[in-house]
């Protein structure tokens, strides 16, 4: 079978045992890769009501067909889970160097279950397996973790998928990093391997699987060096990266500030993706990848921090930053290479901070409760300070780790007033005054609060739309501000979009609606994999299944269409620049959501995916 390996590794860490499992062809088709191998083998390898902590939850990772081709966004994996900090379904994918060795070690995907007897670390190496003593590593942040495996297997190309602290300590929160600087990194996937007794999966192999059509990724591969030389949007992208949105949301009103209370930040100019390259940045990037977006800290600029665990994206600079009231931009940096070496999420990090600050302000908690330290908007040390507590789980640190939900429930009423999530997951540092859409996305999306599930409101916005928009069916402009029917069409059909780059997985910078390839290229790679004459409506229809999976998994650990709500925050009006007084409008959200029921097929009065969409996608043994 060309294009995957065609082997995938199941780890009983209880028993100590392995087994290499053969799909048939029709398997790899249905579900492609990435997180659609994951919500197949989560519900498959799972008993309803499991606690996410238990040895009973299953954790995978999985690729994709073109996984291990040297081209711009191909170099991702998924992992999936179920996640401690919502109680149902987790799928985080990233980028980094550790996706093509996975499939190069001979595997397209693990599937780990069980809890080892003591600390272990998984090797996998050119279609060979075992699991390996981790007591000398475990309790190291992830630097130290990383540097100590790669010396003890003799070999400084190892790619480490691992954890630090934090998810030892199971913070709800803890991600998973490869090369210290890219993340796996929301709903708690490193708190599920910290349970598990596994510090990290180290990969390394010569396995390169074979494409129908090389020549096919050669001449992509080319055309992608070429537009991000040559077009100035691309090259731009790489010289700012993902912190060009702080522009956009600071003209828009839509730069989370203080606890969402507003969307306006009044030093958020000193955040500006100029500022960070002037003063700490520079491109970084991904195995094989022309588009470098990545930031990197810059060492030639500072010495005030360790670059090797990367600098701030955007969604750190808005919840680590504006969302706390912070402008500083080594302190921000400092949070974030702190969070890197214990392997915290620095959105869910961010959101839980900010809330216990609003909490703080408000005299709900006080500095008894934080153990005396000053958490008053802004200030920048305690956030650091805390940052390390939460990781080692020692004083206050303890509350944040469990997320703003629990914190909530601990603090009172009063308390859930601020609390700003869905299903037990904060939000990123996109607002729903300038993206209207999103409301609906935090809300359904069956991982919890999330911005890269869908695409945004602005590219229809705008005229002309975009091709690959109308091309899907978006054809109306529509004020980015504005909630209705037609936008619940326009996230639902963007939705599929997203997750099919998520199945296979790609990255959506490379692959997404305004991109370097367009989904013509998309589908042409796939088939240049593996030989097959797939369409994108077959494509889509994978995309759709991983969809209905993922809700049904939800359905059965009983999470239903009540908790499908945004919390009481988003509700009330902002204070402050472009977006003061606006509200989102709740009959709307209401209205736009049944009607979302409606095109999914998800049940009105449970959302559960109705028996009839189950049958569509072969998936009846799903039913909740």
């Amino acid at each position: 079978m060309k294009g995957y390996i065609g082997k995938i590794l199941h780890v009983d860490l209880t028993n100590e045992k392995f087994e290499v499992e053969q799909p048939d062809e029709l398997f790899y088709r249905e579900y492609l890769g990435g997180s659609g191998f994951g919500g197949y083998y989560l519900m498959k390898e799972t008993q309803k009501g499991i606690d996410a902590l238990s040895p009973e939850n299953v954790i995978i990772f999985g690729v994709g067909p073109f996984t291990g081709a040297a081209l711009s966004g191909a170099s991702r994996h998924s992992v999936t889970t179920k996640s401690p900090l919502t109680g149902g379904i987790v799928s985080s994918e990233a980028g980094g160097y550790f996706a093509p060795e996975l499939k190069f070690s001979g595997f397209d995907a693990l599937v780990i279950k069980g809890k080892a007897k003591k600390p272990v670390y998984l090797w996998v190496h050119d279609g060979e397996y075992e699991l390996k003593n981790a007591k000398n590593v475990w309790g190291k942040v992830t630097g130290d973790a990383q540097d100590a495996i790669r010396e003890e297997l003799g070999d400084s190309r190892v790619r480490v998928a691992g954890i630090g602290p934090g998810g030892e300590n199971l913070v709800k929160y803890a991600c998973i990093s490869n090369e210290l600087a890219h993340f796996n990194g929301r709903g708690g996937a490193g708190a599920v391997m910290g349970s598990k007794n596994l510090k990290a999966v180290a990969v390394r192999g010569k396995q390169k699987p074979e494409f129908a059509d090389p020549e096919k990724f050669k001449a992509c591969a080319k055309h992608a060096a070429s537009e991000v030389k040559n077009n100035p949007a691309y090259a731009g992208f790489k010289e700012h990266g993902t912190n060009v949105n702080v522009v956009s949301n600071i003209e828009a009103g839509g730069l989370p500030t203080k606890n969402w209370q507003s969307g306006y930040f009044e030093d958020g100019e000193k955040l500006l993706s100029e500022a960070w390259n002037e003063e700490l940045i520079s491109p970084g990037t991904c195995w094989a990848c022309a588009q470098s977006c990545k930031r990197h800290i810059d060492s030639n600029k500072t010495k005030e921090l360790d670059p090797k665990y990367g600098g701030p994206e955007y969604e750190t600079v808005g919840m680590c930053g504006s969302n706390l009231m912070i402008s500083d931009k080594v302190g921000i940096s400092k949070i974030n290479e702190v969070c890197s070496k214990y392997t915290m999420d620095t959105i869910s990090f961010g959101g839980s901070v900010g809330f216990a600050m609003e909490c703080f302000e408000k005299g709900i908690i006080t500095l008894e409760d934080t153990g005396g330290i000053d958490l008053s908007f802004g200030n920048v040390d305690s956030v650091i300070k805390l940052a390390e507590m939460t990781g080692k789980r020692e004083g206050f640190g303890d509350v944040v780790a469990r997320g703003t939900r629990e914190m909530a429930e601990l603090w009172g009423e009063e308390a859930k007033k601020c609390a700003v999530h869905v299903k037990g997951r904060e939000f990123p540092a996109h607002m729903t005054c300038n993206k209207a859409s999103l409301g609906l996305a935090y809300a359904l999306v069956p991982i919890g609060a999330d911005h890269v599930s869908s695409d945004f409101d602005g590219a229809v916005g705008v005229v002309p739309i975009g091709y690959q928009h109308m091309g899907m069916g978006d054809h109306k402009v529509m004020d980015p501000g504005e909630l209705n029917d037609d936008k619940a069409l326009y996230y639902w059909n963007t939705q599929k979009v997203y997750s099919l780059l998520d199945i296979l997985p790609v990255c959506i910078l490379c692959f997404g609606y305004w991109t370097i390839f367009d989904f013509d290229d998309l589908v042409d790679l796939i088939n240049a994999a593996t030989g097959w004459k797939m369409t994108l409506v077959e494509a889509l229809k994978a995309a759709e299944r991983r969809i209905h999976l993922q809700r049904a998994f939800n359905a059965r650990e009983g999470i239903t269409k009540d908790d499908d709500v945004l919390p009481k925050r988003i509700f009330e009006a902002l204070s402050g620049g472009p977006s003061d007084g606006f509200v989102y409008d709740r009959d709307a959200f209401n209205s736009a959501k049944d009607y979302y029921y409606q095109l999914a097929g998800w049940d009105s009065g449970d959302g559960y995916p109705r028996d009839f969409k189950l049958k569509e996608f072969g998936i009846e043994w799903a039913k909740a």
